[in-house]
């Protein structure tokens, strides 16, 4: 496979503080803090006071491509090897998401037909403009707009929803009999404007922003409907 552009090498050294064995690897904690798992199937034992040099590569946050143990080879992963993993960890990754999608589809059909009209509109939108939108992004935007809706319900105006914003964590689910405690600061950030808008001026809810856009981009999650390529003859 050729590589189009060397990945650039980034590399570490440390001594070891501290080592838990588990079943499946070595729990190495350095003295700067930071800590590694070290595989067993290298049949390598780390000792406190050992030098450990870790490199990484460029742009894969968190890859590591070799480890070295007081100076000798523990392991190491070509340009040509990290590009695999990658390739073959992204088909794995979507095999899975087409896998959940199609588990999670009857509850999403549910969900969507009972949303008020405003709320569909802006699931539509996003159907439209990205093909994929239903298998990568909707699982995560109808969550945000079904709560949006039992917020709305509970909150009953726009200054309610503020006011409930502000609320702790105890106050909002004594508020909001069906508040999920699955949500994170995002999906809840969401929720809350959706279901301020929805009370406020419904015909917006169809053209605020996706709840993940700010994350991986509005053409990526379907506010920007894919500019179709000009044909050639």
């Amino acid at each position: 496979m050729k590589i189009v552009k060397p990945l650039k090498k980034y590399k570490e050294t440390n001594r070891i503080k501290e080592v838990l064995e588990t079943d499946v690897c070595y729990e190495i904690l350095f003295i700067d803090g930071s800590c590694y798992g070290l595989d067993k199937k290298y049949n390598i034992v780390p000792k406190i006071g050992d030098e450990c040099t870790i490199h990484t590569v460029e742009h894969l946050f968190g890859t590591v491509r070799g480890f070295d143990l007081n100076g000798k080879k523990v392991f190491w992963n070509t340009d040509e090897e990290i590009e695999n993993a990658r390739l073959q960890y992204l088909k794995d990754s979507e095999e899975q998401r087409q896998k959940d999608f199609i588990e999670d589809k009857p509850v999403l059909d549910k969900q969507y037909s009972e949303l008020p009209k405003c709320f569909q509109d802006r699931i539509d939108n996003f159907r439209k403009n990205n093909k994929d939108f239903r298998v990568k992004y909707e699982k995560y935007e109808m969550f945000c707009c079904t709560q949006a809706v039992e917020i709305a319900k509970a909150c009953k105006t726009p200054k309610g929803v503020q006011k409930f914003k502000e609320m702790d964590w105890e106050k909002q689910l004594k508020k909001v009999p069906k508040l999920d405690d699955g949500h994170s600061g995002n999906t809840f950030g969401a929720s809350c404007y959706l279901a301020y808008w929805y009370l406020e001026k419904p015909e917006n809810v169809s053209i605020i922003n996706g709840a993940l856009s700010n994350l991986v981009g509005a053409k990526e999650y379907g506010e920007i409907a894919e500019k179709e390529k000009d044909s050639k003859k």
